[in-house]
């Protein structure tokens, strides 16, 4: 079982596997300190075997070949950028999703909307855990659910309104 530290604080325990997807996620970057059972102290998560194949390599950029200048005229500085391996992913609205799901579970169609409402509650956790990868999956999945059953519902009201203004279906009601 695995240990970690994020704003001064021990947190854990996780499993290798969590802590690979924490990583993989952005959660823990290559400076965060991670320890467990056998190991001396506190190491940063780049430093250690285990870790090392899924923590992003810094991205290192080399200026291009420059023609050769001349030496009378003033030197010019070339901007060097490099990008931040510790970019975080964009947050998924996990309140909306499901208000969405619980929406079309409502005033729609109730099967389809249990499923949106299914996926829409595993995000948090998965967030909770590190697995960016799968609350955007089941993210995804819950909005897909939530707009089939809404799809279904409108075409349900479309017959309906064909049927009515076919006169099939007669409003009066004695």
């Amino acid at each position: 079982m695995w240990y970690y530290s994020q704003n001064n604080q021990q947190l854990g325990p996780i499993s290798e596997d969590q802590l690979k997807a924490m990583v993989r996620g952005g959660v823990v970057g290559r400076t965060t300190l991670v320890w467990k059972e056998g190991m001396s102290d506190w190491t940063a998560a780049a430093e250690v075997a285990e870790l090392a194949s899924v923590v992003p390599q810094p991205m290192r950029i080399s200026p291009s070949p420059q023609p050769a200048a001349n030496p009378y005229a003033s030197p010019q500085r070339v901007a060097v950028t490099t990008r931040s391996p510790y970019q975080t992913a964009p947050p998924i609205n996990s309140g909306g999703i499901l208000a969405f799901a619980i929406c079309v579970t409502v005033l729609c169609c109730i099967p389809f909307g249990v499923v949106g409402i299914v996926f829409a509650a595993q995000i948090n956790q998965k967030l909770a855990m590190g697995d960016y990868a799968g609350a955007a999956e089941s993210a995804r999945s819950a909005k897909i659910w939530s707009w089939i059953g809404l799809g279904c519902w409108l075409v349900l009201i479309g017959f309906y309104a064909l049927a009515v203004a076919g006169g099939v279906v007669s409003g009066n009601f004695r």
